[in-house]
């Protein structure tokens, strides 16, 4: 009996504090606003933005993986790389010349759209390019989905594309 009343106790934490990191993982596949001193960005649901990563500016995941071939890549990533010392031109020429099919969707003096047809590690992608001169910086977000799954994305792909928002510096 004396170690009845402690054992509930500590059943009831456990309880309570595993309830509480579900909710939030959860939480963190929730769309979000994300907001920096040079852009802002509307991340969707069912994403999760993965905090200092080293290799891009902005990286955000799907929950979900793909089947066969790519069961090893998320179904959908979102990227935003910063260029500085590149015009927009150029970063737009290095899409084209690694993707095996472009769109250009629309084009400005300081904005370019583009769709894109990729292949990693012999998978096949359906890119989604917004392309954002700055004063002093060029901003390339990338949203990347598998190609047998880009329907299920799509109205997530154009509400990013369309929040995606750069800052004059």
């Amino acid at each position: 009996m004396e170690l009845f009343i402690p054992g509930l106790v500590l059943v009831a934490l456990m309880v309570w504090a595993s309830t509480k990191i579900k909710k939030r993982a959860a939480d963190a596949f929730e769309a979000e606003t994300i907001e920096t001193a040079n852009y802002t960005l509307r991340k969707p649901e069912g994403f999760l933005h993965v905090l200092n990563d080293p290799a891009h500016e902005l990286y955000a995941y799907s929950r979900e993986f793909g089947a066969g071939a790519g069961s090893k890549a998320r179904r959908a990533t979102i990227e935003i790389e910063i260029f500085r010392s590149e015009s927009l031109a150029d970063v737009r020429n290095a899409i084209k010349s690694s993707a095996t099919d472009v769109e250009v969707v629309r084009e400005t003096s300081s904005e370019c759209e583009l769709e894109t047809d990729e292949t990693a590690n012999e998978t096949p992608f359906r890119c989604f390019y917004k392309i954002v001169r700055s004063q002093n910086a060029v901003y390339r977000l990338r949203f990347a989905a598998l190609a047998e799954h880009v329907d299920e994305y799509v109205d997530r792909i154009n509400a990013t594309l369309d929040s995606f928002s750069v800052r004059s510096n």
